[in-house]
């Protein structure tokens, strides 16, 4: 039996470019929006500093391309359902150094703003020396965007997504316990 070698090379070409277009067509690209928020929270508490530890937004080529991943990840098939509804995401992590204590801390005035354009706060948690904020907006009675802002001695997460979002944040929230400000088709979605 005669064994034929066929070239995967116009396979890998493929995979190549749709890595690099799925990166310049879909905004994968840092988004200054959440570094706003970290720059007022800086303002607050002059002492602190933030190193980079992640600073990505992920467009609708690159969460296709992720979900189409995450189908042959065992350990990763969780990460597909919250994934499935999302159109664009935007995800800071720094790691919080001299941090010497949130109590003084106030919503940043990003997320104010955000107030004032109609978004709804839906967790705000002062616990200890964490403080965690979620907004969300709402189109057509649905949940269209969502705003998690988390800050703690070790490190300071921001997360902006976008898409029809009930269920996400319908899950995210029950994980929590705690659903109080969730509009009632995210309780629908539970």
């Amino acid at each position: 039996m005669r064994y034929q070698y066929r070239c995967r090379a116009p396979v890998v070409i493929v995979i190549a470019f749709l890595i690099a277009a799925g990166g310049t067509l879909s905004g994968c690209l840092w988004a200054p929006e959440l570094a706003n928020v970290r720059r007022d929270i800086e303002r607050q508490i002059p002492q602190v500093r933030f190193d980079k530890e992640i600073e990505l937004s992920l467009g609708p080529i690159t969460l296709a391309l992720a979900r189409l991943v995450t189908r042959f990840i065992p350990d990763a098939r969780e990460a597909r359902s919250y994934l499935r509804d999302v159109r664009r995401i935007q995800i800071a992590v720094y790691n919080a150094q001299d941090l010497p204590s949130t109590a003084g801390v106030e919503m940043p005035a990003p997320l104010r703003d955000l107030q004032a354009k109609g978004w709804v706060t839906a967790v705000k948690v002062r616990d200890g020396e964490e403080l965690v904020w979620v907004l969300y907006r709402l189109e057509n009675e649905s949940v269209s965007e969502l705003y998690v802002v988390s800050l703690d001695d070790a490190e300071l997460v921001l997360v902006r997504a976008k898409g029809k979002l009930e269920r996400l944040v319908a899950r995210a929230l029950q994980e929590s316990g705690d659903t109080p400000g969730l509009p009632r088709s995210a309780h629908r979605s539970l």
